[in-house]
């Protein structure tokens, strides 16, 4: 006889995994730096200063990777 069903079990799992996103996403917001930077990055693409990404995969040298 289990204590709790499999739906609970998977509910649990589902919890688990969120609290552990959410943990980081905290982590992440008191990082003043990398906060910073995020806002940056995020500012260069609003003004279209992008490329497109198989042009990086190239520079990397990934193209048998992706």
């Amino acid at each position: 006889m289990d204590l709790i069903s499999v739906e609970e079990k998977e509910l649990l799992i589902k919890a688990t995994k969120l609290m552990e996103e959410l943990r980081e996403s905290i982590e992440v917001i008191e990082d003043k730096e990398t906060v910073e930077d995020l806002k940056a990055a995020l500012a260069e693409a609003d003004s279209g200063n992008t490329r497109p990404l198989s042009e990086l995969v190239r520079e990397l040298d990934l193209e048998e990777e992706v």
